[in-house]
């Protein structure tokens, strides 16, 4: 190879943005782990301290169903919930006779926060509790129509949306806290 077939630029010029990533804007690697894996353990820790007693919950075949046809999981979705650029998980889990969804949301340092989207009675079929929830992750820059308010909403960054039968809500995080958007009644 010769030094005329390759063009040099200075070092501050190949600089990329790897030395940089919570403050330029990349997008997070889409993670497609099955929900069988773990959860990250700061996320696993979290559950047991504020939700002593926890278990992965008996999913309905019909919410696992169309957990698959969003090409999801219906107990578990990963993304950028709230914008800067770590990855987040949202979850549903049983506690007691009552499914809780929640979203952990990554800090720095691999720290999570959780916050609480929505808790509900399991279903009972045939004498085995059930969730008939699934989740899915609606991505950054989709449109979602918002039906309380009949306007059309694009999404800055991922968001976590729950499906309950016909029904579907996306929680999207912004200000602070997750805004619950009702979008098919």
């Amino acid at each position: 190879m010769k030094d005329e077939y390759v063009e040099t630029t200075p070092p501050s010029a190949a600089l990329d943005s790897i030395a940089n990533v919570p403050k330029d804007n990349a997008k997070t690697n889409k993670t497609t782990a099955t929900p069988t894996l773990p959860l990250p353990q700061p996320v696993m820790q979290k559950l047991t301290e504020q939700y002593p007693g926890w278990e992965k919950p008996a999913i309905a075949a019909y919410a696992e169903a169309r957990a698959e046809a969003q090409n999801g999981s219906a107990a578990i979705a990963r993304g950028d919930f709230d914008g800067d650029t770590r990855q987040d998980v949202a979850l549903q889990f049983q506690l007691g006779d009552d499914v809780v969804l929640v979203a952990a949301l990554q800090k720095e340092d691999g720290n999570y926060v959780l916050e609480e989207l929505n808790r509900d009675i399991l279903f009972n079929e045939r004498g085995k509790l059930k969730s008939l929830y699934y989740l899915f992750t609606q991505d950054g820059g989709d449109n979602i129509f918002n039906t309380a308010t009949s306007q059309e909403i694009e999404l800055p960054h991922d968001a976590v949306s729950v499906g309950l039968e016909n029904s579907l809500v996306t929680y999207l995080y912004q200000n602070g806290g997750f805004e619950k958007i009702n979008v098919q009644d």
